[in-house]
């Protein structure tokens, strides 16, 4: 039986990718790397600061580079949105009486921050970032460690995320597991890449979630 739903919250909840890449960019030319959109998805997505300078070759500008691309990030919190539909399917989730969880790769300050921002702190009983956890996604140590905290079982989870990441990890521990991939979502992830991960079920609208839990 399903008890609780874990959304990642960028890409999946809240339409920030396109905005992480200017983030990025910005960052990484003030370091002399001028790369496309692709690049700088490849280059920097799902990685740490510290991972990023060092694969770049700058890992004495590390502190540079946090700075200057937490500053692209800040610039950007009144630009960010909710996609469509997400109110909606929490009001649905909370009436099927599902616990909610966030789980995800940023820093808790700024999940904080943006829960706040877009009025979502009334959906989640647990919120969980990069800095609550000793080992970050696509270890499940945060699903496991929400879990405790619900008192359920890992299979009566369902991991919602964007990103293979997302999926492993939510299978890593026998939890139902949905990708959100929206149709112009081609420029941050390969969706046959993302299809190896082997999630339960993939969506290309939130309010797709709807029938999924029906029939769960």
């Amino acid at each position: 039986m399903l008890k609780a739903i874990y959304f990642d919250l960028d890409g999946t909840l809240v339409d920030t990718l396109p905005l992480y890449v200017k983030a990025y960019d910005k960052a990484l030319k003030n370091q002399g790397f001028y790369f496309n959109d692709k690049e700088i998805v490849k280059n920097c997505f799902s990685k740490t600061e510290k991972t990023i300078c060092s694969n770049l070759g700058i890992i004495s500008k590390t502190k540079e580079f946090t700075n200057d691309y937490f500053s692209g990030v800040k610039n950007f919190y009144n630009k960010a949105k909710l996609f469509d539909n997400v109110t909606e399917i929490l009001d649905f989730t909370k009436e099927k009486e599902l616990e909610l969880v966030i789980i995800s790769f940023a820093y808790r300050w700024y999940v904080d921050k943006m829960v706040e921002k877009l009025n979502l702190s009334k959906y989640f009983k647990l919120v969980i970032g990069f800095d609550d956890i000793k080992r970050a996604k696509p270890d499940p140590e945060a699903v496991l460690k929400a879990c405790d905290e619900l008192e359920i079982n890992s299979n009566e989870a369902l991991v919602i995320g964007d990103s293979k990441n997302d999926v492993i990890m939510g299978n890593a521990v026998n939890a139902q597991t949905v990708l959100f991939h929206p149709d112009n979502y081609d420029l941050f992830y390969d969706i046959e890449d993302l299809k190896k991960s082997n999630p339960s079920s993939i969506i290309q609208n939130l309010k797709e979630l709807k029938r999924i839990l029906n029939h769960i």
